[in-house]
């Protein structure tokens, strides 16, 4: 049998190496070793092993300062296409007559930056929208400039309004072509007042028909059937037409029956 001395050494002994633990020497990991709850080296491992699966292939490396990022590899993996052909852009809803061109355009551009693929919708819907606002916004602005236009004309021809527009009109297609007339339907200048009132001018010297020199006189070519019908206009508007006591009665009754010729033939219209 041991003697007492030797079951003292040896109790002393056993007593000091079950006071370590699996995590003895690691102190500084107390509070993470706490925080994980691991029990063991087995836990560590088991907890190492799926932060690999977590990670694995789909880790991404980040480009280090000096990286040239169009040549960073990570771009892949974040979604952006291998060609620009990859990105299937969808025009948004609403948006008829989309212009294909654009998206192609759009395409490229966003290869060339390396942008992600549904990041690249999402900014090319943006975009798209807002070019569909300007357009609209465009479009309500030059309609509004046309209604001003013809309310300028409108003041300025009054009653011969219709007259001097035919007038116009007959003057382009006399010494303009089709594209001409396209381009000036496209552009809106086609309702310029000082454009209108030029062309106007134009068409009143081609005239059609017999042509006279009025008393009062106007101008070489003559008073024409268009300007005929405008001065009706304006003696109709006299009083002193329909006054027999007026001063100017007589006057303002001969001149509206030449004009009337001019204007409709020899029936006259009152």
């Amino acid at each position: 049998m041991p003697n007492d001395a030797e079951e003292s050494v040896l109790g002393a002994g056993n007593s000091e190496a079950g006071d370590d633990t699996w995590n003895s020497g690691l102190t500084d990991y107390d509070d993470l070793v706490t925080a994980k709850g691991w029990s063991g080296p087995g836990d560590v491992l088991e907890s190492y092993v799926n932060l690999e699966k977590a990670v694995g292939a789909d880790k991404v490396v980040l480009p280090t300062s000096g990286t040239d990022l169009s040549e960073w590899e990570g771009w892949s993996k974040l979604g952006t296409p291998d060609e620009a052909a990859g990105y299937e852009l969808a025009a948004p809803e609403g948006f008829e007559g989309y212009d294909q061109g654009l998206s192609d355009w759009f395409r490229e551009a966003a290869f060339d930056s390396k942008i992600p693929a549904p990041m690249a919708q999402r900014l090319h819907d943006k975009f798209v929208e807002r070019m569909g606002g300007q357009f609209a916004d465009n479009a309500q602005a030059n309609q509004d400039q046309q209604t001003q236009w013809e309310g300028d004309l409108h003041k300025d021809f009054g009653p011969a309004f219709d007259e001097r527009v035919a007038q116009a009109r007959s003057a382009i297609r006399e010494f303009g072509s089709p594209e001409l007339q396209d381009l000036l339907v496209k552009s809106g200048l086609g309702s310029h007042p000082e454009l209108v009132k030029a062309f106007s001018k134009i068409g009143m010297s081609l005239g059609s028909g017999p042509q006279f020199k009025d008393a009062e006189g106007s101008g070489q070519f003559g008073t024409t059937p268009d300007q005929a019908r405008e001065q009706i206009a304006t003696i109709r508007s006299n009083p002193g037409l329909y006054d027999a006591g007026h001063a100017e009665h007589k006057v303002l009754n001969e001149k509206l029956t030449r004009l009337t010729e001019l204007a409709y033939g020899t029936d006259v219209i009152r």
